[in-house]
């Protein structure tokens, strides 16, 4: 049986409920989406009381498997108009397995006008308790009033002062294991949807008392050793623990995607100043709280995170990941690592998602408000941003949005959601998974950028795109770190072994597979009922029209194809 804590933010009540479905067996994205599709009317206002919000971790958080403890994050986006579901790292997953839940629900809404409230759940009650002293605060402020309070072992959620201002690029940050909230579900704007329930933060104690039970715990403790082996013997996964996420930007250079003046451009010149090798030896030199190596979870044996510390080894900001990197430093001709750092920052703390936000500041460059290269304007939007000033409510509201009171065509966003840091004229495949996500422009929805042989080609996209589709949905339904599935993508077993070894519970690989294509049916469902059509699923007309001078590309992916893509 698996429990979901239902909370009314209206009455301020809370309910425990049970389950034995599959669903809430594998939890994750497969939960979060069935349950949106079930209890979400698609047509509601994303910000109004009939939308909700589930927090759901995967099948074996809590236990010593590693990377297993990610928390998925769903709801109706007020970004894209559809279904999001937006996972983070951290100790929140931990802190809900040891509550005994899979699943935590805030649903309804109180009138505009309420107070913001703290809901903080322990093995005893979960109660409403006041949070008007964090209002308007940044995050890391915030964070550090809440473990003051509550403990730094506590789980922590909370919002930025965007996110109460409603505006839709916003995100929510969970607790690291140091207790900062500093790992976002970043995108689709459910920082939002939070603060539309008038819900501030929201705290899991420390004093869980439920441990893990298993089938055959020996076999359990054997297949999660396993699974640490299968992740030191990929190089994927060693790469990333030497340099972390960092490495693709060379990668990326060298393809002709890195994205460069708001997506004109997949190649910046003086990319090396931003890449992994010289994120890397800067750390080193500077020292002090420097990490190179970083979990943002425990256990985690890939550890692909990193604390990045200003030339005096203080702590500047961590992570520095490289969608970040890419959207507020190559897309902004911007080749200072301490400049993207203090990007990064300052978005953690305003409360807003680096990645649209980073797009909005790129779409304002071309709309010339600032320089493309120019560090200290680029530093001033996002201190536009933190201030909640006009021009930043409208950065804060996304790219689309940045684009469109700003008079510039070429936008780089799908379903409202901008693209991540792989240019899409340069890698097809990549642009197939854009054009086929419910989610709005989404890598890791379906990542196909290491196996495209010929990226520039259409050509057999449409199944590769699928293919990764799985693969990477795989990884969401289990509440898994994506980077596993590097060491499984090609054989399951094992994670499928440590169900039956902790449940009992026999899956198939093809069973599995059934129930995350059904995962896939659902999500295109509710934004067909939402209003969504196949036209909305394009890139703006210029990706079309315009050719990316690196490779001589231009988009010809056709609706058709695309359309195949979202078939399942």
């Amino acid at each position: 049986m698996f429990s979901m804590l239902r909370i009314n933010t209206a009455s301020c009540t809370a309910q425990m409920e049970t389950f034995d479905a599959k669903e809430f067996l594998l939890g994750g994205r497969t939960l979060s989406s069935y349950l949106v599709s079930s209890e979400v009317p698609a047509t509601c206002d994303a910000l109004g009381k009939k939308n909700k919000l589930f927090f759901c971790s995967g099948v074996l958080s809590g236990t010593a498997v590693s990377s297993s403890d990610r928390l998925s994050i769903g709801g109706k986006s007020p970004l894209t108009g559809g279904i999001k579901e937006s996972n983070a790292g951290g100790i929140v997953g931990t802190r809900m397995s040891q509550q005994g839940l899979r699943c935590i629900t805030l649903e309804d809404a109180p009138p505009g006008d309420a107070g913001w409230k703290i809901i903080v759940i322990g093995s005893e009650k979960t109660e409403f308790v006041d949070g008007g002293f964090l209002a308007g605060k940044g995050v890391y402020e915030k964070s550090a009033l809440l473990t003051q309070q509550f403990g730094v072992k506590a789980g922590c959620i909370t919002i930025g002062p965007t996110a109460e201002k409603l505006l839709s690029a916003t995100g929510i940050a969970c607790s690291d294991p140091h207790g900062v909230c500093s790992r976002y579900a970043g995108r689709g704007g459910l920082g939002a949807v939070m603060a539309s329930k008038k819900i501030i933060a929201m705290v899991i104690l420390n004093d869980g008392k439920i441990k893990p039970a298993f089938v055959d715990e020996d076999a359990f403790k054997a297949g999660a050793k396993k699974i640490v082996q299968l992740l030191k013997e990929n190089p994927v996964s060693t790469l990333f623990t030497k340099y972390g996420t960092a490495a693709m930007v060379d990668i990326c250079q060298a393809l002709k995607v890195l994205p460069t003046q708001n997506f004109r451009h997949g190649v910046m010149e003086g990319a090396e100043k931003i890449n992994a090798q010289t994120m890397y030896d800067t750390i080193k030199q500077r020292d002090g709280e420097g990490r190179t190596q970083h979990a943002c979870m425990h256990p985690c044996a890939i550890q692909c995170s990193n604390v990045y510390p200003d030339k005096d080894g203080r702590l500047l900001c961590s992570p520095v990941e490289y969608e970040t990197m890419a959207l507020m430093g190559s897309n902004l001709c911007l080749k200072d690592l301490d400049a993207i750092a203090t990007l990064n920052r300052i978005a953690n703390d305003a409360g807003v998602d680096t990645l649209d936000v980073g797009a909005a500041i790129g779409v304002a460059m071309e709309a010339g408000i600032a320089e493309f290269g120019d560090t200290t304007a680029a530093i001033a939007l996002m201190e536009e941003v933190r201030a909640l000033t006009p021009l930043g409510r409208i950065l804060a509201s996304g790219c689309k949005t940045a684009a469109r009171v700003l008079g510039v065509r070429h936008a780089p966003h799908v379903l409202g959601q901008a693209i991540p840091a792989y240019e899409p004229r340069g890698s097809k495949g990549m642009a197939m998974t854009y054009l086929s996500t419910p989610m709005g422009a989404d890598h890791t929805f379906g990542f196909t950028l290491r196996d495209e042989e010929v990226p520039t080609s259409k050509e057999g996209k449409v199944a590769l795109s699928k293919k990764f589709q799985v693969i990477g949905s795989r990884m969401d339904a289990m509440g898994m770190c994506n980077f596993v599935r590097y060491s499984v993508r090609n054989n399951m077993q094992p994670l499928l072994d440590l169900i039956q070894f902790r449940y009992g519970v026999d899956i198939t690989e093809v069973e599995f597979d059934d129930m995350v294509k059904k995962t896939l049916r659902i999500e295109h469902q509710f934004n067909t009922d939402a209003g969504i059509t196949a036209q909305d699923y394009r890139f703006t007309e210029t990706f079309y029209e315009e050719v990316q001078p690196e490779t001589g590309e231009v988009m010809d992916i056709t609706d058709e194809e695309s359309a195949l893509a979202r078939k399942w």
